[in-house]
């Protein structure tokens, strides 16, 4: 949204890449531009329900090339009863905005009905990962 992305083209431009990146207010749940290489979503789909990370999802699918890849920036949980700091950001998701943090095979459920397929999920040195994904 326009008031998201306002301050964005002088930090674009200030680390000397304004070349190579381009920025586009919009709303997602309506469309996404289309033709880009990646589709980068950084701490979104945590955020809203099932059936809104599909119409997000959808939107992006829509918008990618064959070669496009879709990358999804968040806490990835793992699997058991291991400690990890997402577990108590889910607790939150879950109770205020309806979202939610997902395990990596948690993933592949919206993914796949949405049209892509899992290729792998990244570590990171902090606590969020990044779940790579291309078009079926």
């Amino acid at each position: 949204m326009a008031e998201v992305v306002g301050d964005a083209p002088a930090l674009i431009q200030g680390r000397g890449v304004g070349d190579r990146v381009k920025i586009e207010a919009g709303n997602f749940f309506e469309s996404v531009p289309a033709g880009g290489d990646a589709y980068l979503l950084s701490h979104i789909i945590h955020g809203w329900s099932e059936a809104e990370c599909l119409t997000i999802l959808a939107n992006c699918l829509h918008a990618m090339n064959s070669g496009s890849r879709l990358l999804i920036i968040e806490m990835v949980l793992p699997s058991g009863d291991a400690p990890h700091p997402g577990k108590m950001l889910d607790i939150i998701m879950l109770a205020i905005p309806g979202g939610q943090e997902r395990t990596e095979s948690e993933y592949r459920t919206p993914l796949d009905r949405a049209g892509f397929r899992l290729a792998r999920v990244v570590p990171t040195e902090s606590a969020v990962s990044i779940v790579e994904a291309f078009p079926t």
